[in-house]
């Protein structure tokens, strides 16, 4: 024993250059006695175990020279060489000594691989590719430069070369084994053989492959210089995928795949990947690369944009709870709580998220994270920079000071006041150094102040909670009664929530009537919501239930008191939350008429108008309608009993009562809300500011929309030009960025549609009236900006205005249509993205209704080259060729009508880039979505055909017409509609004609 504590005392280099002699007496007396011959496998296995490497080094030198050693381990001592140096690399805390052991290993390993036909020679080739992936990773350690990149590939490389070697060997082993019928109940040590060869195939094959992945993952730039180890991996894992998927190395291949699609920017194919890893089934052997897909999914799912945290979290978060004692350590656990954790914060950083719900995702996030900062790996860092930055610090938790015991009562709520006055104080201290730039000296005395009201706050509920013990019957009720609103406020201040619950709901049922009892239930109701928010929904009936009762309780004891109308807030809140409107809206009528009872009007109202867009998607219109209804009535309540100056809340609810107006084309309501004195955004925009850039949007796009709405209902358009021309301007403003000009465009077509659809119903007088007050706006706006999205609009708008002047089934503008559109066609040219497909489908449809069909198929041609799916195109070139024939003489307008029917101007593949009709309605036929595009370019094959037949007089063709009508009408009786109806009879009549 005692020699034991000496050698415990030395260090390990010390104890690796102990003599062989200085050994013997430490091994007699801690080993049995052996046989004959020396014991020296179980000698140098005691020495490794005690830590004696140098020691064991030392006896493999000269162990062949000792009598009586097995033959077989003289032949293998580089093997045990090498098992030697990897067990002192391991215990090693020196680095250098550490990468000299691993050094000598390697090279032990590789000397004995001379002899590749030794027995143990398969078990020194795994142990060697084992050895080269472990040395790599330790390459990577720590600060990682361009040597240590290139050790670590070099070192990956080599270990997939030896893997490859065991692949070979076995597979030629394996191959002897086909030929031999093995049954395992006659000879199970062959059968045995056979399945460790089988594993031992497999293991080598993945790992090879694996080695060959981590390569390529050390260049810095994976897609270009990793490229091309990672596609050699990727082949060799879906090949073993393929050919033994129902085997765990073929299973997790796929997990692999999903890692390699993701470095190399194949987001698509990576999440595919770890799905199909994911819905294999249930195996201990699948669990770890099931942890690694689970967050691979979670990762890429957050890079899309937006973030869809929402996916991912529904898809993984299940695994949280599949989390097994001895996995709780385990990297793969690790990476997968890092990624999961993002999700949840990503869904409590999304403004359009419930505060309930972002509690709870915060919460949910928050206890990932801790769990994760437990465990030792290269995850830690980014863990603690997170959990930092939600204010938490894990290197150290901070320890609260003991406060001293109070002498009495009295001397406890003095002093519970003291530090209720001091925290005070050093919160306005921190309220004043919040509004500071931050500098290294300032967030220093934040941190100081910080911890000080910490401790602070434990010191106060400390002292009272010793006080509390000393109340007698001569103490005063009232005092007691603020000692215990005092430590209920410490609690929550401490984040101890139900200690705070448990105090203020005591408080406020034994002192009904006092402000303190009123102040302690407030604290306790807020307290149960912030517990809340971090009990699972399925799990907090019990607490809801506790909530209404010391809600009702307050409301009722303190009927009058403005105070106890917070009770009602929370209350509406958890209802709001929980979606339960009519409950809510049942509360907020109860309130007295005033401040709280107007904002939770607003309130109500900007959710009831969420729940009527969602309705509508779901196409209830009638259910949409009703809450549309509501939130109308609501938010016109809540603005109308607003008390004192508006703020942005008052300023966001005003803007979506203006929308819902604008919505249901009620475009002077919507201005009066916006151009309101006291609450509209119009003016508070100018005092107050913008709260965000996405308000400002909305604001304006709203303000635009309504101005248009009342331009097209106005006696007099004209009136509203100065306005319309500011608001284009503001608008244009507000959209900068990337997609600034694809947003303002979708806003814009929308507007043309409006316009174009209102001239429709107009009749002959006001539709002038319109046209020429919109005219003379788009020619001061073209004037006054060089914006391409809003001068591209100014085009479309002046070719909808055209359009609605030509005559149904004109195809070709005259007079004042002609004029228009001649007009935009000018504008659209002018355009610089003349390659966008929006550009060059307006400037192609503008050429074909003024009759330039030359320019209009060469437009249509360039849109359809770079996007031949492109439908709307499709039509336009079919059409163009159509309405062109009209112009052309018999013999050209027969193959015009040809071209328009079977397609025309080929591409380079030789195929006709321009589809035609016959095509067209071919495609459209297979999807419901084009329903009315399939009967529309349905008749025009028809028509085509009749046009055809008429100039050649040839009635095969005026057959095939009539044909493809009675067809339609046969498959679908409706054919498309009233109108589309009536297109295809009053088309039969003449075809019927032609045939007589």
């Amino acid at each position: 024993m005692r020699m034991n504590q000496v050698w415990t005392g030395r260090s390990s280099a010390t104890r690796m250059r102990v003599s062989v002699a200085g050994f013997v007496a430490f091994v007699l007396l801690t080993t049995p006695a052996f046989g004959q011959g020396e014991p020296a496998e179980a000698f140098v296995k005691q020495l490794r175990n005690a830590g004696y490497f140098d020691t064991a080094i030392t006896y493999l030198d000269r162990v062949s020279k000792f009598p009586g050693v097995d033959p077989e381990f003289v032949s293998a001592i580089e093997l045990e060489k090498a098992q030697t140096h990897i067990d002192a690399a391991l215990r090693s805390r020196n680095s250098n000594d550490r990468d000299e052991a691993f050094t000598n290993a390697e090279n032990a390993l590789q000397s004995f691989l001379k002899k590749p036909s030794h027995p143990r020679a398969p078990e020194a080739r795994l142990q060697l590719g084992k050895l080269q992936l472990f040395r790599a990773s330790q390459f990577l350690a720590g600060e990682v430069d361009a040597s240590a990149r290139q050790s670590a590939r070099d070192s990956y490389l080599a270990a997939s070369k030896t893997f490859d070697g065991i692949v070979s060997d076995l597979r030629g082993k394996l191959e002897q084994l086909k030929g031999q019928s093995i049954d395992p109940k006659t000879d199970p040590e062959a059968a045995k053989r056979r399945d460790e060869y089988r594993f031992q195939y497999l293991q080598s094959q993945l790992n090879a492959a694996d080695a060959l992945k981590l390569a390529g993952k050390t260049a810095k730039d994976r897609k270009k210089d990793g490229k091309a180890n990672l596609d050699e991996a990727s082949k060799r894992f879906t090949e073993l995928n393929k050919k033994y998927h129902k085997y765990a190395e073929g299973a997790v291949s796929l997990m692999h795949l999903g890692q390699i699609a993701e470095w190399l920017g194949q987001d698509a194919k990576a999440e595919e990947n770890f799905l199909l890893m994911l819905e294999q089934p249930e195996a201990d052997n699948l669990r770890d690369a099931k942890f690694l897909a689970a967050a691979g999914y979670a990762r890429l799912k957050l890079k899309q944009s937006p973030p869809k945290y929402k996916e991912a979290i529904d898809r993984v978060s299940p695994w949280v709870r599949e989390i097994r004692p001895n996995e709780k350590t385990a990297p793969s656990v690790q990476e997968f709580r890092l990624a999961l954790a993002k999700a949840y914060l990503a869904n409590a950083a999304d403004e359009a998220v419930k505060r309930g719900e972002a509690g709870r995702a915060t919460s949910e996030g928050r206890e990932l994270l801790q769990d994760a900062s437990k465990v030792p790996g290269s995850h830690l860092e980014e863990v603690r920079t997170l959990l930092a930055d939600m204010g938490i610090d894990k290197n150290d938790a901070p320890k609260l000071p003991t406060a001293e015991p109070p002498k009495s009562f009295e001397d406890a709520i003095e002093r519970a006041r003291e530090v209720y006055v001091s925290t005070g104080e050093i919160d306005k201290g921190l309220k004043l150094l919040a509004k500071q730039d931050e500098t290294p000296q300032l967030k220093q005395q934040k941190q100081s102040l910080e911890k000080q009201l910490v401790e602070s706050y434990s010191v106060g509920s400390q002292v009272l909670r010793a006080g509390l013990v000393m109340v007698n019957k001569e103490t005063d009720n009232e005092t007691i009664n603020q000692a215990r609103f005092l430590l209920t406020y410490f609690l929550y201040q401490q984040r101890l929530h139900r200690d705070a619950v448990v105090t203020g709901s005591f408080l406020a049922r034994h002192a009904p009537g006092a402000e303190m009892g009123l102040r302690g239930g407030l604290i306790a109701l807020n307290a149960m919501q912030m517990l809340l928010t971090e009990v699972p929904e399925d799990q907090n009936d019990g607490l809801m239930r506790q909530l209404e009762s010391l809600g009702n309780y307050l409301t009722k004891t303190w009927p009058n008191d403005p105070k106890a109308a917070e009770a009602q807030g929370i209350r509406i809140r958890l209802l709001l939350r929980k979606d339960d409107y009519d409950g809510a809206q049942a509360l907020i009528d109860k309130m007295p008429a005033g401040r709280e009872r107007g904002y939770f009007k607003r309130l109500l109202g900007q959710l009831l108008w969420n729940a009527s867009v969602l309705a509508r998607e779901a196409e209830d219109l009638e259910k949409s309608d009703l809450l549309a209804g509501k939130a109308i009535e609501n938010l016109q309540q809540g603005l109308d009993e607003l008390e004192g100056n508006a703020d942005v809340e008052v300023m966001k609810a005003a803007l979506v009562l203006a929308k819902i107006h604008q919505f249901q084309k009620n475009a002077d309501k919507a201005l009066t809300v916006l151009d309101h004195p006291k609450f509209g955004p119009a003016k508070l925009v100018e005092t107050l500011g913008s709260p965000s850039e996405t308000f400002t949007r909305e604001f304006r796009k709203v303000e635009l929309k309504a101005l248009v709405g009342k331009m097209l209902k106005a006696a007099d358009p004209s009136q509203s030009l100065d306005r319309m021309t500011t608001t284009m301007e503001a608008l244009r403003q507000a959209f900068q960025g990337p997609d600034a000009q694809s947003e303002l465009a979708a806003i814009y077509i929308r507007l043309a549609n409006d316009i174009k659809e209102e001239l429709e119903l107009a009749d002959p007088a006001r539709q002038a009236k319109l046209i020429e007050a919109f005219r003379a706006l788009l020619q001061r706006i073209s004037d006054a900006t060089d914006d391409q999205a809003t001068n591209r609009w100014v085009g479309q708008t002046l070719m909808s205005m055209g359009e609605t002047l030509m005559q149904p089934g004109q195809t070709k503008a005259t007079g004042q249509a002609l004029d228009l559109i001649t007009q935009a066609n000018r504008a659209l040219q002018k355009l610089e993205d003349q390659d966008d497909v929006t550009t060059g489908y307006l400037v192609g449809r503008s050429h074909r209704l003024i009759g330039e069909y030359q320019p209009a198929l060469n437009a249509i041609q360039k849109v359809l080259t770079a996007n031949p799916n492109t439908l709307d195109a499709q039509f336009e070139g079919a059409q163009t060729y159509e309405s062109w024939a009209a112009d052309l003489k018999p013999t050209t307008g027969y193959k015009a009508y040809s071209a328009a029917l079977k397609g025309g101007r080929p591409g380079a593949d030789k195929k006709n880039t321009i589809w035609g009709w016959d095509a067209i309605s071919q495609k459209t036929s297979r999807n419901p979505q084009f329903r009315d595009k399939f009967f529309e370019s349905r008749y025009h094959v028809a028509y085509v055909l009749y046009r055809m037949g008429t100039l050649k007089k040839r009635k095969s063709e005026l057959q095939q017409a009539s044909k493809v009508i009675n067809r339609v009408e046969a498959l679908f009786p409706e054919m498309g509609g009233a109108k589309m109806k009536a297109k295809y009879q009053n088309l039969l009549k003449q075809v019927e004609k032609g045939l007589r």
